[in-house]
C-alpha cells in the first residue's frame, strides 16, 4: 500500500516536523497520516515525490527501476552497503 511505503520514509531523522518543513503540509496532518488517523491524499503523495523523486515509482507501485533512477529506500541502503556500489 502507498501509505505503508510512505510511512517507511519516516524514521528517526525524518519526523512530522521535518516533513512539514520540506512540504509545507502541517505536521499534525503528517502525524495523523503516519498514525492511521487520516487517509493519505494526492497532495501528500505529490509532496513526497517532490522531495524524493527517485522513489516515485516505488511509492506509487511498489516497483523499482534502478536503470531509470527509480529506487526504494531498502534498495538504496543495500546498494550503499555493497563494496562496489551499483555492482548488482
Amino acid at each position: 500500500m502507498i501509505k505503508d511505503r510512505l510511512i517507511t520514509l519516516f524514521d528517526k531523522e525524518r519526523t512530522s516536523v521535518w516533513f512539514e518543513k520540506e512540504t509545507g503540509i502541517d505536521r499534525y496532518r503528517w502525524g495523523n497520516v503516519r498514525n492511521g488517523k487520516a487517509r493519505i491524499t494526492d497532495a501528500e503523495i505529490e509532496a513526497v515525490i517532490q522531495i524524493f523523486p527517485q522513489y516515485a515509482l516505488w511509492l506509487v507501485t511498489g516497483n523499482i527501476a534502478p536503470e531509470s533512477g527509480q529506487t526504494s529506500p531498502a534498495y538504496d541502503e543495500a546498494n550503499k552497503n555493497l563494496s562496489n556500489p551499483n555492482a548488482g
